[in-house]
């Protein structure tokens, strides 16, 4: 396993400085304390890359460092050390090196402790859209989010099939943009998403292990599926109706008449509904207090506010400020939350 920074085409960070490296990291660890061995000096390097709603990202301390991690993310992260150590004390305390890995949940806190020589990778992903996609995968709206068990080992069967796609992964993530190349286009960046949320959910033991055994590939699905798919997998992409139709293999005609039979909207009305949805269900769920509306909004690919303010207030009879107001005033003054 390489010892060289990976992402190296996506530096963000190299600086000596922890309160700055601590606020280029909250996006990715969520709420978190960062404190830095004092007769050591550090030498910080992040580099971070985002495909879809999965975030890539490369970190090395050149320290002794320990990370305090609250329990209230958005996402599953899923360290993967290159080189040196990480002890780690949550559920379960651990030793993860090269050859092993760890998935943590998005309410479960940590503490750990990286040695100096430590380099890892860290995947970020989205908590509604793995859980959409084990929707997708298991045909169950109902299902609720996967709970993974804590250690992976990477070498052999799927895991290490696993660990092969996520440096692959890196790869293409770190030439992309790069002199000369093209971005990676978002219909393909879905694509490469989905298959490692797959193969993480068949490599790494969960609660829906043994439902996805008993799975099989289902019956070819309509475009109309195919288009609804990608979107409540993906509402925040910023899919076209020319898109949706090419991944759906229709013409935008076909697709537009088919949404409206089915649902009475455009495929961007249904696409515009999908991220109002998302936008309610993070303002009122764990660690809302800590989020500012816009910066929830754009998440889910809303880049006009006002237009968002006025959709919201329509769909949902109240401003988006009222509920965030009344998601406070039930839980009281002082309530704090890591579920």
């Amino acid at each position: 396993m390489s010892a060289a920074p990976l992402l190296a085409n996506h530096a963000v960070l190299h600086t000596e400085d922890v309160a700055a490296t601590e606020e280029w990291l909250t996006p990715v660890l969520g709420r978190h304390e960062l404190s830095v061995a004092a007769t050591t000096r550090p030498d910080i390097r992040f580099h971070s890359y985002q495909l879809g709603s999965l975030r890539l990202s490369y970190l090395s301390l050149g320290a002794s460092a320990r990370f305090e991690l609250a329990g209230a993310r958005s996402g599953y992260l899923v360290l993967v050390p290159l080189t040196g150590n990480i002890w780690l004390c949550g559920t379960q305390q651990m030793r993860i090196a090269p050859g092993l890995g760890t998935v943590l949940g998005p309410s479960e806190p940590v503490s750990a402790r990286c040695s100096a020589d430590c380099g890892q990778l860290i995947v970020e992903l989205n908590q509604a859209v793995l859980t959409a996609h084990v929707h997708s995968l298991l045909h169950n709206s109902s299902a609720e989010s996967p709970i993974f068990e804590p250690l992976m080992r990477f070498d052999s069967g799927s895991a290490m099939s696993w660990y092969e796609s996520l440096m692959f992964l890196e790869r293409r993530a770190n030439e992309a943009e790069g002199a000369g190349q093209e971005p990676i286009h978002p219909l393909v960046a879905t694509e490469l998403e989905r298959a490692l949320m797959t193969e993480l959910l068949v490599a790494q033991p969960n609660t829906y292990s043994p439902a996805l055994v008993r799975s099989r590939p289902s019956q070819p699905v309509g475009p109309v599926e195919k288009a609804v798919r990608l979107i409540n997998e993906y509402p925040e992409v910023g899919h076209t109706v020319a898109d949706l139709a090419q991944a759906a293999g229709v013409s935008v005609r076909t697709l537009e008449k088919a949404f409206r039979t089915r649902f009475g909207l455009p495929p961007c009305g249904y696409l515009r509904q999908v991220r109002l949805k998302r936008v309610r269900a993070e303002l009122t769920g764990p660690g809302a207090a800590e989020k500012t509306v816009s910066e929830v909004a754009a998440r889910w690919g809303f880049s006009h506010f006002g237009r968002f303010a006025q959709e919201y207030r329509k769909k949902y009879h109240e401003n988006p400020s009222e509920t965030v107001r009344r998601h406070r005033a039930m839980r009281g003054p002082g309530t704090q939350s890591f579920s």
